[in-house]
C-alpha cells in the first residue's frame, strides 16, 4: 500500500510538473495573421513570458523544418513553462501556418521579421505581461536584437546567435565544404549581395542558396552586425552557444561577448545547433537535427530558467 501511495504521489507531481494550457492563437500582423502558440503552466498564473524566435530558413515555432524534425524550440517551451515561464512561439510570415497566398519570397525582408517581433511584443504587454523576454535562435538572434531596438524589454537571450554579419557567416560555413574554384564564385555572389547587388547569372549548383527570389531577403539580412547590436542592449543579457555547434561555432557567442561585456556567456559543453547533447561524432550530430525524441541539452534549460528568474 505504501508503495502504491508513493507511486501516485510521483505521478501527480510529475503530472503537475508538466502541466500547461496551450492557446493556438492567429496574431494581426501588418494586415496578416501569424500562427502562434501561447504556453503557460498550469493552475499558475504567471506575470513573465519568453518570445521564441526559430531560425533561419523555413523553421517553424517548434525548431523543426521538412525532413528535420528535431523539436528543439518545442522542448525548450515546455522546459521553461515547467518552471513557471509562459511561452510565445510563432510562425515567422510566409512560413508553415503562417503562410498566405499572396506571400511573394522576392519583396521580403529581414526588417519584416523584425517587426513581426514587435507587434508580438506588443501583444503580450496588452495581455498584461509585465516581464518580456526575448529568446533568439540561430537568425533568430539577429531578429530579436533588431526589434529590441524599437522595444523596452526586460532581458534577451541568444542561442547559438551569431556575432558577425550573415555574410561572413555563411562565407564561413562554405569555405571548408567547397573546392576552392567553388567557393571563389560563391564568395563573389555572397560579396555582391554585401553590397546591395542582386546577381542574375547564379550557377545552378549554387541555385538553391541564391535563387533570384531570396535575393533581396539576403541584402538585408547582410546589412546587420549582431555584435553591433548588442552593444547597444540596455536590459539585462544572456549569450549561450554549444562547443558541439557545427553551424555557429563558439567564436560567434565569444564576439557578442565581447562586444557586450556586461552579458553573461555560458558556452555549453557537447550541445550542439539544434540545441541537444552530443557525446561522439559528427554523424551523431548530424542525427539529432532528425531526431524529435532526442531531448533538450538539460544545462541550456537550467541557465535559461536561471537567468529569467534572476532578472525578472
Amino acid at each position: 500500500m505504501k508503495t502504491l501511495s508513493l507511486l501516485l504521489l510521483i505521478s501527480f507531481l510529475t503530472t503537475n510538473a508538466l502541466a500547461q494550457k496551450t492557446d493556438t492563437l492567429k496574431i494581426k500582423v501588418d494586415g496578416l495573421d501569424l500562427h502562434a502558440v501561447l504556453s503557460q503552466s498550469e493552475p499558475v498564473e504567471t506575470s513573465t513570458i519568453a518570445i521564441i524566435i526559430a531560425g533561419s530558413g523555413p523553421t517553424d515555432l517548434n525548431g523543426n523544418q521538412l525532413g528535420l524534425r528535431n523539436n528543439s524550440l518545442l522542448f525548450l517551451s515546455d522546459a521553461l513553462v515547467d518552471n513557471g515561464i509562459a511561452t510565445l512561439r510563432f510562425d515567422k510570415r510566409g512560413i508553415a501556418k503562417s503562410a498566405y497566398s499572396a506571400f511573394d519570397e522576392a519583396t521580403l525582408k529581414v526588417e519584416d521579421f523584425a517587426a513581426d517581433v514587435n507587434s508580438l511584443i506588443d501583444y503580450c504587454r496588452e495581455a498584461d505581461y509585465k516581464n518580456i523576454y526575448l529568446i533568439g535562435h540561430s537568425e533568430g538572434s539577429l531578429i530579436g536584437l533588431m526589434a529590441a531596438q524599437k522595444a523596452k524589454i526586460r532581458g534577451f537571450i541568444s542561442l547559438c546567435g551569431p556575432g558577425n554579419s550573415a555574410d561572413v557567416v555563411i562565407k564561413k560555413q562554405l569555405r571548408p565544404k567547397l573546392p576552392s574554384p567553388m567557393f571563389v564564385q560563391c564568395e563573389g555572389i555572397i560579396d555582391s549581395l554585401k553590397q546591395g547587388k542582386q546577381v542574375s547569372n547564379v550557377p545552378p549548383q549554387f541555385y538553391t542558396l541564391f535563387r533570384p527570389s531570396v535575393q533581396n531577403y539576403m541584402i538585408s539580412w547582410f546589412k546587420y552586425s549582431p555584435s553591433e547590436l548588442i552593444a547597444t542592449m540596455d536590459c539585462p543579457v544572456l549569450i549561450v552557444g554549444g562547443t558541439k555547434d557545427i553551424q555557429v561555432d563558439e567564436a560567434e557567442a565569444q564576439l557578442l561577448a565581447k562586444a557586450k561585456p556586461q552579458a553573461q556567456l555560458v558556452m555549453i559543453e557537447n550541445m550542439n545547433h539544434v540545441l541537444k547533447t552530443i557525446n561522439g561524432d559528427l554523424q551523431e550530430n548530424m542525427a539529432s537535427y532528425i531526431n524529435p525524441e532526442l531531448p533538450l541539452n538539460q544545462v541550456l534549460s537550467e541557465k535559461v530558467v536561471e537567468f529569467i528568474n534572476q532578472t525578472k
